[in-house]
């Protein structure tokens, strides 16, 4: 692996190690002093680093939304049953 490849590589696993705020500042600052190729191409890198997070974010979110709403849905199924069984014990005696 070529000296720049090695650089890349760092500044990847340092942007993953980041949190999202800190990647957010990351790239403002980067976005008011790249000049250069190089800072361009950490300015990419770490836009598709942020990029991935918000997607695997939505992801998380979208399967939580659905983990919900169906949980709901047999909640509101089992009261429904349980006030039909309380309505037909009630009618026998």
């Amino acid at each position: 692996m070529c000296l720049e490849e090695e650089s890349f590589e760092m500044v990847l696993s340092e942007y993953r190690s980041m949190d999202r705020e800190e990647l957010k500042a990351n790239i403002d600052y980067w976005e008011e002093a790249a000049e250069w190729s190089h800072q361009l191409q950490i300015l990419d890198i770490a836009k598709q680093e942020l990029e991935r997070r918000n997607k695997e974010r939505e992801e998380q979110i979208e399967l939580l939304t659905k983990s919900l709403s169906s949980s709901s849905r047999l909640g509101r199924w089992i009261s429904s049953g349980k006030a039909v069984v309380q309505k037909f014990v009630e009618l026998k005696f």
